[in-house]
């Protein structure tokens, strides 16, 4: 049970930071509501599908420590290059697709390996607690990679309309979520 409320307390620990972090960010240019509440909605149905009774098989303790600990690991490797990448980003981030005023390309730390690394860091890390602890972040695994997916289309189209002169140059030298494959 150690390993399983280590992924929770990382978690919670991660979802204060980012709380936190969002204070003092750059103003988004315009409100999206749907955005916001999609995004709540998407992680409270991950945590209440693994009640419903067809979908109980993803209810699964860890199967033994060396498992639960690679699950650990990889799920604070994750949390911290989420981490890195939402420093980088310093007030430049947003929990939205959404162009902020004094909008800068950021294109330093993770940003040299991916365009996206707060989603890659966040797959990452919801790859690391399914193992250790299944049901919700199993389903938080495939809710958020649906819209991860989204979001990754939708800010390559809007930081190629905010700059259209540096980042096609950029996309073109790194890859979205997953360095040098895709």
């Amino acid at each position: 049970m150690v390993f399983v409320w280590s992924i929770y307390a990382a978690w919670l620990v991660l979802i204060v930071y980012l709380t936190v972090s969002a204070f003092g960010v750059k103003r988004d240019t315009e409100e999206h509501i749907a955005q916001r509440l999609g995004l709540m909605f998407a992680m409270i149905l991950a945590f209440l599908l693994p009640r419903v009774p067809m979908f109980r098989f993803v209810n699964f303790a860890p199967v033994n420590a060396v498992l639960s600990s690679i699950g650990v690991i990889v799920a604070v490797a994750g949390m911290a290059f989420l981490v890195w990448a939402r420093q980088t980003l310093g007030s430049n981030w947003s929990q939205i697709v959404s162009a902020k005023q004094g909008h800068e390309l950021v294109t330093s730390g993770p940003y040299r390996y991916v365009r996206h690394p707060m989603y890659t860091g966040g797959l990452v890390a919801c790859i690391g607690s399914a193992i250790v602890v299944g049901g919700g972040f199993v389903f938080l695994l495939i809710l958020l990679g649906v819209i991860f997916l989204w979001r990754v289309g939708a800010e390559d189209r809007l930081l190629a309309r905010q700059f259209p002169d540096e980042f096609p140059d950029y996309a073109r030298r790194t890859k979205a979520l997953i360095p040098f494959v895709w």
